[in-house]
Parts: C-alpha cells; structure tokens; sequence
C-alpha cells in the first residue's frame, strides 16, 4: 500500500492571498509573479521554488504587497512602459 504524500495545495487558501492584497486578484497575481523571480534568484543552486511558496508567503503576510506594487511601477516607468 503507498504512502499519502501530503500536498501543499491543501495548505494554500486563494481567498485569504486575495485578502492580504486590498482584495485585489490582478494585483495578487502581479506580486505572486515578482516573488517567484526574486525567490527563484536567490535560490538558483538550492532548493527548487514553486508559485506555490510565493502564494504560500503572501496568504501568511509574510510579503508587503505595497512595496513589492511600488517597486513595480518603477521598474515599468523606467522602461518606458
């Protein structure tokens, strides 16, 4: 008989990410994007990141979704967009 692996999707709770954005899900999705990159830059050689730990940090408040929307519209002003 196998084993059950327990799956982190279980644990991840959109409604609660979406809250922790000003309710806003276009703007979830924005900075679920943006921490994916900075996740995956920092962990190049290590342990492999998913959108799943992204969404994980934002339903726990562990993303200052502010910021990470700032640093955004800068980025987009500086090219031009």
């Amino acid at each position: 008989m196998k084993k059950k692996i327990d799956s982190r999707h279980l644990q991840l709770d959109l409604e609660k990410c979406v809250r922790n954005v000003d309710n806003l899900r276009y703007d979830m999705v924005l900075v679920a994007a943006e921490r994916l990159r900075e996740l995956k830059k920092q962990h190049r050689h290590g342990k492999h990141q998913s959108t799943i730990d992204a969404l994980l940090e934002i339903q726990n408040g562990e993303v200052d979704f502010e910021a990470y929307l700032l640093k955004m519209d800068t980025k987009s002003q500086v090219l031009g967009e």
